[in-house]
């Protein structure tokens, strides 16, 4: 498990608690209560909590108490890594629950009543058993990410996004002559798919270098911000241009949504990230950097090359040109901090990561 990373307590009482126990006068109160810390099933948060708990040899035995109001157990209905603070150090474990009716329930609850004389007789809450000293918890970040990883997400990304964006670019042109309302749904659509693909090229990557990555969230995560990107930028198209908004207003809501536009794929790509990467928080600058700039090198290459009059070959061919600078610098800049987002994963002392 990593311990240099910011474990959140889920109520005051229980930050209270942890400080108490974490103070040279916890004397006694140690010897019965420690601080249990582990990773949501769910959300991937470190959470950081006060339990009582009796030890068993190898094992620590953990009640849970009204276990009706309470929900952090049930993230170890299957073998979970955690961490104990036990004798003064962070020993690693792997927890799993025990519930009234399970085979072995009678025999750990009699262990647990034994340090605990005051516990009834027949047990009714479960019990978190946890093995020191073994653990499950895989290494976020995997060894055979490789030093390639550069090299691969550019390659792949850059392809993705180019055969991505080439949905919305046909979706386009092919509802120059429709109504607005035409366009605009056509375009959401052709931004969804354009989303399916960067996000499908994107987390075949990514499934090699974090473990346990599901691919399916990433792939979601990244449609919902394109069709975010593309809803914010078609609100001029629906409006006439702002037309009728107040002048103070307009650059405002142009400000804000063109900043919406860029950071709205890594803000959705985030909250899949986050459960995986300490630090991923960045993700949504870096690709907010990105898109800035594959953009302008878009503009850069096509503005000066599309003339009027032009072939419509080579209208399309200027096109794809500018295309692929677009993809290939957003895939640039965002396999550069993705790199170095792995690289500052915490790890294991004593365990290698190439990446």
């Amino acid at each position: 498990m990593v311990h240099d990373i910011d474990y959140r307590t889920p109520s005051w009482s229980a930050s209270a608690m942890l400080t108490a126990l974490r103070s040279p006068l916890a004397g006694r109160l140690a010897s019965s209560m420690t601080e249990l810390r582990y990773h949501g099933h769910r959300t991937g948060r470190p959470i950081a909590l006060p339990v009582a708990y009796a030890r068993d040899g190898d094992r620590v035995l953990v009640r849970v108490g009204r276990a009706k109001g309470k929900t952090w157990w049930r993230n170890f209905t299957a073998p979970t890594p955690l961490s104990l603070w036990i004798d003064h150090h962070w020993v690693p474990g792997t927890g799993h629950v025990l519930s009234p009716g399970d085979t072995d329930y009678g025999a750990v609850w009699s262990r647990y009543r034994a340090q605990f004389p005051r516990t009834p007789a027949e047990g009714s809450d479960p019990l978190v058993v946890v093995t020191l000293g073994h653990t499950t918890d895989p290494q976020p970040v995997s060894p055979a990410a490789g030093r390639g990883l550069w090299w691969r997400w550019f390659t792949r990304v850059t392809t993705g996004e180019l055969l991505g964006f080439a949905v919305p670019a046909v979706a386009g042109a092919a509802t120059a002559q429709s109504s607005t309302a035409t366009a605009a749904a056509v375009l959401l659509a052709a931004g969804a798919a354009e989303g399916a693909v960067l996000g499908w090229f994107q987390a075949h990557v990514l499934r090699t270098v974090i473990t346990g990555f599901v691919r399916r969230d990433w792939i979601v995560a990244t449609m919902l911000g394109a069709i975010t990107a593309r809803t914010v930028g078609l609100v001029p198209v629906l409006t006439d241009g702002l037309a009728g908004w107040p002048p103070l207003l307009v650059v405002p809501a142009i400000a804000a949504g063109a900043a919406l536009m860029v950071s709205s794929l890594g803000l959705t790509q985030w909250m899949v990230l986050r459960r995986y990467l300490s630090g991923a928080r960045g993700w949504i600058a870096a690709t907010a950097l990105a898109w800035i700039a594959g953009l302008s090198v878009m503009t850069a290459v096509t503005t000066p090359l599309w003339q009027p009059g032009q072939p419509i070959a080579l209208t399309i061919a200027i096109g794809v040109l500018g295309g692929l600078g677009m993809a290939a610098t957003m895939a640039a800049v965002t396999g550069t901090f993705l790199v170095w987002l792995l690289r500052a994963q915490p790890h294991r002392a004593g365990q290698r990561r190439r990446v």
